[in-house]
């Protein structure tokens, strides 16, 4: 992003000529300044109250934002850094510069930042890249937040995210401010709790609670102005009626009359009689009792709790909603349907999941630019919503992807009927700018029947689905089909005849060249197995390796891949072709083995192979168990061997193990480069990974690569290496060694 100076703030052009005048270097890390040990842990004593408040909201904004890497910081009004909070990575490197808790973070030490101008201003501030003065901060993008509240004396400081600035967004902005507001509320609110009792409440009219006394008959015997306000009920008519008339908190006040119970936080929802405005509360409420111990009554005290409430719903909606069509998005669909799965194998019920995309958006695109694009996106939408019937959920997937759960279904052709349905939807044309345009939709469509695959399995039957639809003319759908017969053959005589497949020499091993962006060479190859099976023809692994597991034949089949594939890289060598890696995927079960390492170092002295030229690639998920994780891999980064890291990006531990695991690349998921020519959130995030890897010295392969446009894309953004149907499908021996 280029921010040319007449649209930098005057008071970011003020901060950083008031550097300049204090002599400061702005190509130095300046040297930083600390308070005391002791000093610092005054001052968290003195915001601890707020500190534990920030922890809860901190953690709920980051699972928010999942798989941005940012951090939140804390600092008082001198502009002490109190706290961090966030990505471990991006702490750990900041903290390595001295920013860290205790440290002085301030305009005369660290020359413009967002938190020295919030603090001056008092008001929320951005500082985006170049707008630092110094250039170590040049490459961050940082938003900051004033606060206050009173507790024995004003505490006043700031609270900031720091990410990188390719996830640059005023929305980080609006929903820190949203956060820091609501932080200030339940500091507010817990403070009032600490240090009003209950009889004081009571006769303070001016609680910012609302207060209601019933005696002992559940007759109302007080309310305050406030719980006049929240509830619109009036103190004149309201004093002495029954509380069974008061919805909604007759039932909790006949509860504590009756059983002497005492309620906390319950949350209850009041539409206000005067004004019809809908208020979230917290009730807390317990029985009263007079000096010799008999039940007098009931008090009940409600917190609203409207605004904390309506920020966590507008967080949820941002993080599970498409900004431009308003549909839920595919972090979304997946949460969905990985729940749905669970309910359909409970009740024996089956769905579907449609798979769509627009034919020829890509020319309409480039055509008439982004925004005529978007403006056609959301038309589609809406004709999508309106046809779609109420067993259907519809959900943007990013680019020109919309995906559909029909439920409840009773047979195929009601299926096949609304995907139908949908293909005549797209008959009628689109007016652009003028323009009437014609385009279509190819679907693809895969039915969930039991519990026989998980939901990505699912998802890539309807992908595949939907590209066969693409490949026989467009404009259509196509239903994915197992036949009973392999599906029989596959449980029933899979293990013997696997097992007979590795003897008679039925199993070969493919090779898919990885490619050099640089020099557009083959650097190496990833070894892929087929079964040619006499009466099924040729089996892919995605149909060979689940069975194995469940069988307990993988580390048979991945100790065959292994003693195959390096046998095969040395052959190479020894007929004159260049020396180049062989990739070998590990199956989870081969990662467990104990007798790994050895089972590697041997294969290697058997068939002559040197190390360098193996690469063991690995799923994140393998790196649940960190401690025999990092064992395992020093072990064979030692041997020499090389360690790659498959499907980068699509586990659960994200950036965390970069540091500690001993790994030589890093291979970004399909998933990010299928949309990168369309959605922006995968350019960032691919650009992100290839920043952090060469930082620390990784390689970066891209997996998926299907058109010379993303191999482009993707070598202007530095990847070192790609793989795909773009520079060639996976091939056998014979055919492999032409491209050598």
């Amino acid at each position: 992003m280029t921010i040319h100076h007449q649209d930098i703030p005057s008071y970011i052009l003020e901060s950083k000529k008031r550097c300049e005048m204090l002599g400061m270097d702005p190509n130095t890390i300046p040297n930083t300044h600390y308070i005391s040990n002791d000093e610092l842990q005054k001052k968290l004593i003195d915001y601890n109250k707020l500190l534990s408040i920030f922890d809860t909201f901190a953690e709920k904004f980051i699972q928010t934002l999942n798989g941005m890497p940012l951090i939140l910081i804390v600092t008082d009004d001198k502009g002490t850094i109190l706290k961090f909070n966030g990505d471990s990575t991006m702490t750990q490197s900041v903290q390595q510069l001295g920013i860290k808790p205790g440290a002085l973070f301030t305009e005369e030490t660290n020359g413009t930042n967002s938190a020295s101008i919030a603090l001056s201003l008092n008001r929320p501030v951005e500082v985006i890249g170049i707008q630092h003065y110094h250039r170590f901060l040049q490459k961050t993008a940082c938003y900051s937040v004033p606060f206050e509240v009173e507790d024995k004396s004003p505490i006043r400081g700031t609270i900031s995210i720091m990410t990188f600035v390719d996830y640059l967004s005023p929305l980080l902005l609006t929903m820190l401010t949203t956060v820091v507001g609501s932080i200030e509320r339940e500091f507010i609110l817990k403070e009032k709790n600490n240090q009003l009792n209950i009889l004081n409440q009571i006769v303070t009219d001016n609680a910012k609670t609302a207060i209601i006394q019933t005696d002992v008959h559940g007759e109302v015997t007080k309310i305050n102005s406030f719980g006049e306000k929240l509830t619109g009920w009036h103190k004149k008519t309201i004093i002495g009626k029954k509380i069974e008339k008061l919805s909604p908190i007759a039932e909790n006040i006949n509860q504590i009359l009756t059983s002497q119970q005492r309620f906390t936080d319950i949350e209850l929802r009041f539409t206000c009689e005067k004004t019809g405005y809908q208020t979230v509360c917290l009730l807390d409420g317990r029985p009263l009792y007079d000096e010799k111990g008999r039940l007098t009554g009931a008090f009940a005290q409600l917190k609203d709790m409207t605004d904390r409430y309506e920020a966590e719903e507008r967080i949820n909606y941002l993080a599970y909603h498409d900004d431009l069509t308003g549909l839920p998005n595919r972090r979304y669909f997946h949460k969905v349907l990985k729940e749905k799965m669970e309910r359909t194998k409970e009740h024996n019920k089956k769905f579907s999941i449609f798979l769509l995309d627009l034919d020829r958006f890509k020319m309409i695109n480039d055509t008439l630019g982004h925004e005529k694009g978007d403006w056609l996106l959301v038309q589609v939408s809406k004709r999508l919503r309106e046809y779609l019937p109420n067993n259907a959920e519809l959900f943007r997937m990013g680019g020109d992807e919309f995906t559909v759960i029909l439920n409840g279904l009773s047979n195929l052709s009601e299926t096949t009927s609304i995907a139908e349905g949908i293909i005549q939807l797209f008959q009628q044309p689109f007016a652009i700018a003028n323009y009437e345009f014609h385009i279509s939709t190819s679907i693809g469509i895969a039915t969930y029947l039991c519990s026989e695959y998980d939901a990505d399995t699912l998802f890539r039957k309807a992908d595949t689905a939907m590209y066969r639809a693409k490949e026989q003319g467009k404009n259509s759908y196509f239903v994915y089909e197992s036949t009973l017969e392999k599906y029989l053959f596959e449980k029933l005589t899979f293990e013997q005849e696997l097992r007979h497949a590795i003897e008679n020499n039925q199993l070969e091993l493919y090779y898919q060249p990885q490619i050099s962006l640089c020099s557009q060479k083959i650097v190496g190859v990833e070894a892929l197995i087929r079964w040619n099976h006499p009466t099924f023809g040729l089996i892919n692994p995605g149909d060979i390796i689940p069975l194995a597991e469940e069988l307990g034949l993988a580390d048979t089949l991945g100790e065959w891949v292994l003693q195959k594939a390096c046998h095969q890289s040395k052959d190479w060598q020894n007929h004159g072709f260049t020396p180049i890696k062989v990739a070998v995927n590990l199956s989870p079960q081969d990662f467990l083995q104990h007798a790994l390492v050895e089972r590697v170092k041997q294969v290697l002295i058997e068939t002559n192979l040197e190390p360098q030229y193996l690469e063991i690639e690995i799923t994140e998920s393998m790196t649940m168990d960190v401690d025999h994780a990092i064992t395992t891999m020093q072990a064979l980064h030692e041997l020499g061997v090389q360690i790659a890291i498959d499907d980068f990006g699509k586990g659960y531990s994200s950036l965390n193990y970069l540091k500690n695991f001993p790994i030589d690349h890093l291979k970004i998921d399909r998933s990010f480069v299928n949309d990168i020519l369309n959605d922006h959130n995968d350019v960032k995030i691919i650009s992100a990974i290839i920043s952090l890897a060469h930082g620390l010295n990784l390689k970066v392969i891209a997996e998926g690569v299907e058109t010379k446009e993303q191999a482009l894309f993707l070598s202007n953004l530095h990847c070192d290496q790609a793989q795909g149907y773009y520079y060639s499908k996976p091939l056998p021996v014979n055919e492999i060694e032409k491209l050598f």
